[in-house]
């Protein structure tokens, strides 16, 4: 009941903190990046950045469909999901260090702004990223594997792997959720790589349905839209090709929200409840 207790106390804290702007900064700059490379792909011909953005969308679906309309909405969630993934490996990990370093001044009274925040994560740049690289990999595991286990299961039914689909991403939430903390011991306790994991992992047990619960509730803020955008070829047959692009848009904006709710959350659960 205590941490019950203590898990709603770490949303309403996260509810206030959301009216303190300057803590929006690095989730709103990640934001802008991809919002520029949603737009930069259903731009093919813009020049310099169009045609270096659409080679690497065609070599990763492995069709030329990527640079011609309306075949490159159809494929946009695909596209942009794929390059926004290199993103956050190379970007947004260091801008959710910079946000649990602000939130870590916040929560005690202290304030910490972006560029000290920024200069304190790129000292363990390095250290972040090995973490990022190691979710992202993980996570990537999953969705491949998974869907070839269970295949014989959904049967090609698209409602069926639509379900399975969000299934898998729950599911890896919650395998996600036992590393969640591996950041803040890292930028906060000076913890190397090994030692976070392990620390995250020990934390995660002790805490299981709170830090479950944790992972999955800034899911569940972009799952409507996420499920919106499951079947683009079907929105640019039915619709319109340009709403692929304001749903992805939405995403965008959900996604921000949800890293703000997941960092505030962790971080104020973490300075309860960590080793």
């Amino acid at each position: 009941m205590e941490k019950l207790n203590f898990l709603i106390s770490a949303y309403c804290g996260t509810i206030k903190a959301m009216f303190s702007f300057r803590l929006w900064t690095p989730f709103f700059l990640f934001a802008i990046l991809s919002l520029a490379l949603a737009l930069v792909l259903t731009n093919p011909y813009l020049p310099v950045i169009g045609p270096i953005m659409t080679g690497i969308a065609e070599f990763i679906t492995g069709t030329e469909a990527v640079a011609h309309y309306p075949d490159l909405y159809a494929l946009l969630p695909q596209t942009h999901g794929w390059q926004t993934l290199i993103l956050s490996i190379l970007i947004e990990a260091l801008l959710i260090a910079v946000g649990f370093i602000m939130f870590s001044g916040y929560y005690r009274n202290e304030r910490i702004g972006f560029g000290a925040a920024l200069g304190a994560a790129k000292g363990k740049y390095f250290q972040v990223l090995a973490i990022w690289l190691f979710y992202s990999v993980v996570f990537l595991l999953l969705l491949i594997f998974l869907p070839r286990l269970f295949d014989p299961l959904i049967g090609g039914s698209p409602r069926r792997t639509m379900a399975f689909n969000f299934g898998i991403r729950l599911f890896g939430s919650g395998i996600l959720a036992m590393f969640m903390y591996a950041l803040p011991y890292i930028l906060l306790d000076g913890e190397k790589f090994v030692a976070a994991l392990g620390k995250s992992v020990r934390t995660f047990f002790r805490n299981f349905v709170s830090s479950y619960v944790l992972a999955v509730v800034p899911y569940l803020l972009v799952l409507p839209l996420s499920a919106a955008l499951f079947d683009p070829v079907l929105i640019v047959r039915r619709f319109s090709p340009e709403l692929v692009l304001y749903l992805l848009i939405g995403q965008i904006v959900a996604n921000m929200i949800a890293s703000f709710v997941f960092a505030s959350s962790v971080l104020r659960f973490y300075w309860e409840y960590a080793e």
